[in-house]
């Protein structure tokens, strides 16, 4: 009854996936998956269309609805699922690796949050939206620190909210840990920066962090990452270093994430500033 992934699901290149993350994106097309179960949490959307679930206790059909379905499936967790060929679905999922799920987490509540044991679906804009914008950025080449904030917070408003026991620290000024984390990230905006090392850093929870630190700056920490290193790829620029060169020393992922990013910033690509220079 063991599979490692659902029948009707084709995962993203090799190349493109993150360690402990599959995405994966249907559209228009019939499927039907027997039952079985997998080691890691499926968590998706259905954004049109209908699906036909079951689990080892029960059978029920589910729409997409206004704002779209969401639903996770636990490790282990026996089901099937089918499409309804009149109503063919378009639907977006993840597989976590469950230990993926358990540091996103960590520390961000005063008691453990209760994860769902069995097949759950739900209806919530909020939430439905924190996981559209994770899957669309996963897609696109999202920085690591990027990848890590809307995860947590799409992780937050599926399971937390919905937790009527967990009790998120409430957020408060927290002046000193934004600066300390300012700091940290002047101090490695070329580096790889991790969510995790930032939050480390400064002794809050990834989730509370990035909570403060937009609330203080008025950006999240990624966007205020790409700012800086941004900034500091003019005078490279205008001194003449290639553009390719520029990527790397700054940390972009390739030059054509700096170049994409350069232009949505400024309205020109590099090449471009750097000849008006």
């Amino acid at each position: 009854m063991s599979q490692p992934d659902c029948a009707y699901e084709t995962p993203d290149s090799p190349h493109a996936r993150p360690p402990g993350i599959e995405r994966f994106f249907i559209h228009g097309r019939r499927f039907a998956a027997d039952m079985h179960h997998h080691p890691v949490w499926e968590i998706g959307l259905l954004e049109a269309g209908v699906v036909t679930t079951e689990t080892d206790s029960r059978l029920y059909t589910q729409g997409a609805g206004s704002h779209g379905a969401l639903f996770f499936v636990p490790p282990g967790a026996p089901h099937a699922a089918s499409a309804d060929p009149r109503h063919l679905p378009t639907l977006r999922s993840l597989h976590l690796e469950p230990h993926v799920v358990t540091r996103a987490l960590e520390g961000l509540s005063r008691r453990p949050v209760r994860l769902p044991s069995e097949v759950t679906a739900l209806e919530d804009a909020r939430a439905a939206h924190s996981f559209l914008r994770f899957h669309q950025r996963l897609g696109e080449g999202a920085s690591a620190l990027e990848r890590e904030t809307w995860l947590v917070e799409a992780l937050v408003d599926l399971f937390v909210l919905h937790d009527g026991e967990a009790v998120l620290y409430p957020v408060g000024l927290e002046a000193r840990a934004v600066r300390r984390a300012r700091e940290y990230l002047h101090a490695h905006a070329n580096e790889r920066v991790l969510l995790e090392d930032l939050s480390g850093a400064v002794g809050l929870s990834k989730y509370h962090l990035a909570r403060v630190f937009a609330r203080e700056t008025g950006l999240p920490p990624h966007t205020y990452v790409q700012r800086l290193r941004l900034a500091r790829a003019l005078p490279l620029l205008r001194q003449g270093a290639p553009a390719g060169e520029v990527a790397y020393e700054l940390g972009f992922a390739d030059q054509a994430h700096f170049a994409r990013t350069f232009k949505d910033s400024y309205g020109l690509t590099p090449r471009a500033y750097a000849r008006g220079a």
